[in-house]
């Protein structure tokens, strides 16, 4: 027995459990995360109302099933897959309020949802790669980066709550803006804070997509996508600060020309002051 495999022996009799058997229950609980913070958070007078404004999680619960009742031949692919569809199932919940297809012309929330549905398909397909073929074994791995993503999300669930509140800390700026830069604010600020604990990746990217749709309706496309940029530059900390903000500066004009006038969306550039 090598001594990798001993390793992992020894890590499965002191937890246990087996990965997939670990893995299957954090998928139960992100599947109910949403409904709790529907039922928390939610508008609505009824109970119903409010879980069902955080059912979109509740497919996540799914993919336990069979990590819990067969043993995976490709456990990689299978549980990849389904941090794919948690990624499309959360941005069909974040779209949920955007309307959709107005006539012939996409609608503000047309493209969320299609790249949602397009990940979607492609994450039940990887999972169904790792179900049905042979992959290699399971390995070691750690939760700190998802859950470090997790703590980002979950930030700006008190924020949008209380928004109304927050809205009104600085008088002659509309509510939004506010929002929009106590929202960026702390996101940023907890990633810096999260970075001796959680790897720089991941943190860096969930927190510079947060950013941006926290920003793009009150700021504008065009300071949202260079901050987001800017911010996503994080994720490696081999900088180089002056190829960044070119980079950022080319793919925010690129973006300010696409979405407004390429496709048409009902994007502002600028904040609305």
């Amino acid at each position: 027995m090598s001594e990798g495999t001993r390793a992992g022996v020894a890590r499965h009799s002191a937890a246990g459990l087996t990965y997939e058997q670990l893995v299957a229950v954090v998928l139960v609980v992100i599947g109910l995360v949403g409904p709790v913070c529907g039922l928390l958070f939610g508008k609505g007078p009824a109970v119903t109302d409010k879980l069902l404004q955080g059912a979109y999680s509740l497919p996540m619960a799914l993919f336990a099933i069979p990590a819990l009742l067969i043993p995976l031949r490709n456990p990689k692919d299978f549980f990849g897959g389904a941090m794919l569809v948690a990624l499309a199932l959360f941005a069909f919940w974040a779209s949920s309020d955007l309307p959709g297809m107005r006539g012939f012309a996409f609608g503000p929330g047309t493209a969320p949802r299609l790249f949602a549905w397009g990940l979607l398909a492609c994450g039940v397909g990887v999972a169904l790669v790792g179900l049905l073929t042979d992959g290699p074994p399971e390995e070691p791995f750690a939760f700190s980066g998802p859950v470090g993503g997790a703590l980002l999300i979950l930030a700006l669930i008190p924020i949008t709550y209380y928004s109304t509140r927050i809205g009104h800390i600085l008088p002659g700026v509309p509510a939004d803006v506010v929002v929009a830069a106590v929202g960026a604010i702390v996101v940023l600020a907890l990633a810096f804070a999260l970075t001796r604990v959680v790897p720089r990746g991941p943190l860096f990217i969930t927190a510079a997509t947060l950013i941006f749709a926290v920003t793009v309706r009150p700021l504008g496309l065009v300071i949202a996508s260079f901050v987001s940029l800017v911010v996503s530059a994080y994720a490696t900390d081999e900088i180089r600060w002056i190829e960044t903000l070119i980079w950022a500066a080319v793919l925010t004009v690129f973006c300010a020309l696409l979405f407004p006038y390429g496709l048409n969306l009902p994007l502002q550039l600028w904040p609305r002051f």
